[in-house]
């Protein structure tokens, strides 16, 4: 029996003007479909490192462990995917990361043909596989900050 494929990633996050949104990329082979920053975790690697690795891969941008907040999981038939949230704003200076909520072609992977912040309640048509996914962590936000 053949092991199952575990990726982890990370969905960033802000908020600005009462309005939250969301880090997703669309990978070169997508025609407008949008996912979370994620990828396969090596065979010994830990989640949270993997996490963190291919999130930096996929956008440049360096998240400490210690910032990732609530976890989420999708459990697929071929790939299951584990997704930290975080608070973008605790990461120093990441505005110079963006132009007008758009990661900067410079920080962009060989994978992503775009990386870009959505305003959670107008998002972009999702990935088949993580819209659940994407969709309880819309929820899970909007909860969150609405009480704070």
């Amino acid at each position: 029996m053949k092991n199952h494929i575990k990726a982890y990633g990370l969905v960033p996050y802000l908020v600005k003007n009462d309005k939250i949104k969301i880090l997703l990329c669309k990978s070169v082979t997508s025609k407008d479909k949008w996912g979370c920053l994620k990828g396969v975790k090596l065979k010994k690697e830990n989640p949270y490192i993997c996490a963190q690795r291919e999130t930096f891969e996929e956008c440049g941008i360096y998240f400490h462990t210690e910032l990732f907040e609530e976890y989420f999981e999708q459990i697929n038939y071929e790939k299951d995917i584990g997704i930290w949230t975080v608070n973008i704003e605790n990461v120093e200076d990441y505005e110079e990361y963006f132009v007008n909520n758009s990661l900067k072609s410079n920080h962009l992977s060989w994978e992503n043909s775009s990386v870009k912040f959505f305003n959670i309640d107008e998002l972009p048509p999702l990935k088949k596989k993580q819209k659940n996914l994407i969709l309880e962590i819309k929820d899970s936000l909007k909860s969150k900050i609405q009480f704070h």
